[in-house]
């Protein structure tokens, strides 16, 4: 087996200068956020009436279909 791909590489090994410093990041801590229950039941509750809404606006909507094309149909 032939070497003369072993040689295609340059003979110089080049070194690069890396401050280390970049490389020793500091660690935080992180704290964690104190939490509003009563915040977060607001949203709940927001939420819930939301979809409560988009529903009842759903099954209407279909009803009133149905309504409109027995109506037409009859």
């Amino acid at each position: 087996m032939s070497t003369e791909s072993f040689n295609r590489t340059s003979e110089e090994i080049k070194t690069l200068n890396v401050n280390l410093d970049v490389l020793k990041q500091k660690v935080t801590v992180h704290q964690r956020k104190k939490i509003c229950i009563n915040n977060l039941n607001k949203r709940l509750h927001l939420a819930q009436k939301k979809d409560k809404y988009k529903n009842a606006a759903i099954v209407s909507a279909i009803f009133i279909s149905v309504g409109l094309v027995g109506f037409i149909a009859g």
